[in-house]
């Protein structure tokens, strides 16, 4: 069977060039679901430049498909995902030379 995984990180990257605050990811998801999307993947960095701290809660509370958390492993972030709970986590590189 397929599965459709949808990231949000474009989204995201849309809302930073536009510097305003739309597009909403929560939004973003909720439309993925509905077109047929069987997960959501958040990216929540340190400098905050995709998901927002009020958004990962949202998303993930929310979601009626499982959530991914990416997020790189400081203790911040960690408690985050332990907050939140997301379905998944998948640990990634903050910057791009990390390994």
């Amino acid at each position: 069977m397929i599965h459709l995984g949808v990231n949000s990180d474009h989204v995201a990257t849309i809302r930073q060039a536009r510097r305003g605050a739309t597009p909403e990811l929560a939004h973003a998801a909720a439309l993925a679901v509905l077109g047929g999307a069987d997960s959501i993947t958040i990216h929540l960095r340190e400098d905050r430049r995709h998901v927002q701290d009020r958004e990962a809660p949202i998303i993930v509370e929310t979601a009626t498909v499982p959530v991914n958390l990416e997020m790189a492993a400081p203790a911040e972030m960690t408690a985050i995902a332990a907050r939140h709970r997301p379905a998944w986590v998948c640990l990634v590189p903050e910057k791009r030379e990390g390994l």
